[in-house]
């Protein structure tokens, strides 16, 4: 190891401490009292965004017991189908914010201030920001239990901590809490792409993948040979981060890029905004992600990519070769642990290399998109906006049309293609001229990536336009949803005895545009009836509002374009 890289590790250790001392150490406590063993870490790589907490694991089960982590008040209480589920927010007077989510259920105070408002708005989901003497709480203080709600994939506990100024989610980890790990991250492979149209790896124009083998810190490629370079390259590298206890993978904290000893790139995730996490789709090769599901992160960095967590980065992190030498590049990964792991590889650069045909540049090209302007595109019966910053990089726009298919009432638009990423939300508008009058309320614009699955985007009516916001390229249609929801009774029927049951579970879903609203009545009252969306379930839990005797429920489903279902049933209690 160079006297450099000892450097670079030292000045890593030197940083961390630096940086844990710049946060309150032991002024938090553990939100569960369990062992703490993360199912995901801060700052992993996640669809359209990164982690902002810890993914704390619960033993594959609901209902453990969760502490306030400090002094302070409850200022946010949301309920949600969707995102994190039952979530309690937490002030601290230190200038922090604690967060907790997918809940499984408040403790009895708060879930009945809950149930209340619920009740109050005639709504399951529902947003509260209480005053702060409304529930104040004390640290070690039971606030809730864990669960599985909203967007959860499994029982845990997600756990934040925000500036409670700046919103800003900061990593938990500087804050002192105890995750065992010893582990070195994993690499994984590493990517190779040529960045203009005389660049080439191992003589072709298009990116080349590169698998690793080794362990415990020690990395090379399983390709023997020096790859062939020339012109404008950048690099990727795929790896994962391990911990003690556990197979799951993790994000990286730090990655550093050397080039001949020189460092080149370095990215280090300790704290973000929520409105920077879709750049994630600049910061990794997104077509890889799109196409194959692999996660290459990208040690050069886009012209469009805005994000704050690059230290350093040195002609984009683009290395231009046009010698006839030999060149290394030493990839070092660091966990906040300080476990290291490093990869050496070589290249040969070679100027008289002409690179192979199959270029990355798209061969049909329609007209050129500059990232930096406001670009628009009019063609047949379709007007696409796209404002200035929604592009990472300049384009080559591509577009063809379809003729429509028995899924959609008009041809099949094809914007450029779904591996090219927008960061924030494009007008689009479609002519609906074979779209009948009668039916125009049940119309919608529909996107495909491969021409056979059609997802509903929504729209509305401008003249003789449909009009949406998207954020994605691909096939776009108009379509027609005349079908009305469905409604599957779990354990109700007409007749029903319900003495021994505990719940009304009923099963809703939609075809195409999605379920919009829901309304469930007993005896012509509201009921609170929770939605599960991941499992289209509806459930109601029998309280003190039901006496005994016979009673009927009524529910009514509506979708997004008005098509409505009805279920009635008398039953006895």
């Amino acid at each position: 190891m160079t006297l450099f890289r000892y450097s670079l590790l030292f000045t890593f250790l030197v940083s961390f401490n630096l940086k844990s001392q710049e946060y309150p150490q032991n002024y938090f406590r553990s939100p569960l009292d369990i062992p703490l063993v993360l199912s995901g870490n801060f700052g992993e790589l996640r669809s359209n965004h990164f982690h902002a907490g810890l993914d704390i694991k619960t033993q594959g089960v609901e209902g453990k017991k969760v502490y306030a982590v400090a002094d302070g008040f409850v200022s946010r209480i949301k309920v949600s189908p969707y995102g994190y589920g039952n979530a309690i927010y937490i002030t601290h007077p230190n200038g922090y914010t604690s967060v907790y989510g997918h809940l499984k259920k408040y403790s009895d105070r708060i879930t009945e201030y809950v149930k209340a408002e619920q009740y109050k708005k005639e709504s399951f989901a529902i947003q509260l920001f209480p005053p702060p003497f409304k529930f104040q709480v004390k640290k070690g203080e039971l606030i809730a239990y864990s669960g599985n709600t909203g967007g959860s994939g499994g029982p845990h506990l997600h756990f934040e901590i925000r500036d409670t100024k700046s919103e800003h989610t900061i990593n938990p980890l500087f804050f002192g809490f105890d995750i065992k790990d010893a582990i070195k991250p994993q690499v994984l492979s590493i990517a190779l792409y040529p960045l203009d149209k005389d660049a080439s790896v191992n003589g072709a124009n298009k990116m080349k993948e590169f698998t690793a083998v080794g362990s415990n810190g020690y990395y090379k490629l399983k390709y023997d040979n020096p790859i062939l370079v020339n012109g404008k390259i950048g690099v990727g590298i795929m790896a994962v981060d391990r911990m003690d206890f556990t197979s799951n993978k993790y994000g990286i904290y730090k990655i550093s890029l050397e080039f001949d000893d020189d460092l080149i790139f370095e990215q280090e995730i300790d704290e973000f905004a929520f409105h920077e996490g879709r750049y994630i789709n600049a910061h990794i090769d997104y077509p890889s992600y799109a196409k194959y599901r692999r996660r290459y992160q990208r040690s050069y960095v886009l012209a469009g990519n805005k994000l704050r967590f690059y230290n350093e980065v040195k002609n984009s992190g683009i290395v231009e070769f046009n010698d006839k030498e030999k060149h290394q590049f030493t990839y070092t990964l660091l966990d906040l642990n300080g476990n290291k792991s490093k990869l050496d590889f070589e290249v040969q650069a070679n100027s008289d290399i002409i690179a192979k045909s199959e270029s990355t540049i798209g061969q049909k090209k329609i007209r050129f998109f500059p990232h930096t302007e406001e670009n628009t595109f009019l063609e047949d019966e379709i007007l696409l906006k796209l404002p200035r910053g929604v592009l990472y990089e300049d384009i080559y726009f591509e577009y063809r049309v379809e003729e429509k298919n028995n899924k959609t009432i008009s041809d099949i638009y094809w914007l450029h293609n779904p591996y090219t990423p927008l960061h924030s939300y494009t007008h689009l508008s479609i002519k609906g001229i074979d779209v009948p009058l009668r039916l125009r309320d049940k119309a919608l614009i529909v996107s495909t990536t491969d021409g056979n699955s059609f997802y509903a985007e929504g729209g509305n009516w401008n003249g003789e336009n449909i009009s949406v916001r998207t954020r994605s390229f691909g096939g776009y249609a108009i379509a027609i949803d005349t079908i009305n929801p469905k409604i599957d009774p779990i354990n109700i029927y007409p007749g029903a005895k319900m003495n021994s049951k505990w719940s009304i579970t009923i099963k809703i879903s939609d075809n195409l545009s999605g379920i919009e609203n829901y309304n469930g009545t007993i005896d012509d009252k509201w009921i609170l009836m929770e939605y599960d969306a991941k499992n289209d379930l509806l459930t109601y839990y029998f309280d003190d509002l039901i006496s005994s005797g016979k009673h009927h429920f009524k529910l009514v489903v509506t979708d997004k374009v008005g098509n409505k279902t009805e279920y009635q049933a008398e039953f006895t209690r």
